[in-house]
């Protein structure tokens, strides 16, 4: 289901600091895939052209960073997934926030964060979008987990892909009326059983309730100098 469609309930954002010398920098621990057209230098407002072919990267790597006026970037690695920016960041641009929309490998949450519940060690919990593993058997206190990094207590935040059903408290962030149809139709094709097939038709349906349309904004203001450049969205401006 989750890879059927671009879900809106699965768009996140993420940002990298540049670094002097440093040309590769993690992705998020919950990245599916990238959007198009959405990495931007949030410092210079100048578009993070890419991806860069397989050729593009192996000149540039070939001739040794080529004369350019705007950053580049390619999602590289097949264990460390990576983004590399090109050219290497210097010390002019340290300090650079690159920032870029991606899908998130979480289709399925965990059970929400409740007072006096009682979790098992490597239970996880869901509390204001976060994901939280226990490191002990615990019970929960009145006090909800807030922190987005490390552990605190017997929680430890997780940011990795959550895209199995861990425990029978789990949902679907996605329909679960839809779910259990293909549930069915699925048992019903391994048992050679005669059934509807709605799974298909019922998902396409679904998808077409949240899908996003184009926006056109009516502005008083000029077009940002990296709009005027690159065009990217474009606001109708009153005269």
């Amino acid at each position: 289901m989750a890879d059927a469609y671009n879900w809106p309930k699965l768009f996140k954002s993420h940002s990298i600091t540049l670094v002097a010398s440093q040309a590769t920098y993690a992705l998020p621990g919950d990245f599916s895939f990238y959007h198009y057209e959405t990495f931007w230098n949030q410092s210079t407002q100048w578009k993070v052209f890419g991806a860069m072919s397989q050729q593009q990267f192996g000149e540039n790597i070939g001739y040794g960073n080529l004369a350019t006026t705007y950053d580049q970037f390619q999602i590289r690695g097949m264990t460390d997934s990576e983004i590399t920016i090109y050219p290497t960041p210097g010390a002019d641009t340290a300090g650079h926030i690159v920032t870029f929309q991606y899908t998130s490998a979480r289709p399925v949450r965990p059970r929400l964060w409740t007072d006096s519940t009682a979790l098992v060690i490597g239970a996880y919990v869901f509390h204001n979008g976060n994901y939280y593993t226990a490191d002990s058997s615990f019970t929960t206190g009145a006090s909800a987990p807030t922190h987005t990094t490390g552990s605190v207590g017997s929680l430890t935040f997780y940011s990795g892909e959550y895209q199995s059903f861990l425990a029978d408290t789990d949902v679907c962030l996605l329909s679960e009326r839809v779910l259990e149809q293909g549930v069915m139709e699925r048992f019903a094709s391994i048992k050679q059983l005669a059934v509807q097939n709605l799974f298909a038709n019922q998902l396409e349906e679904e998808f077409g309730k949240v899908r996003q349309g184009k926006v056109l904004t009516a502005a008083s203001g000029g077009r940002t100098r990296a709009q005027r450049a690159f065009g990217g969205i474009v606001n109708i401006t009153s005269t």
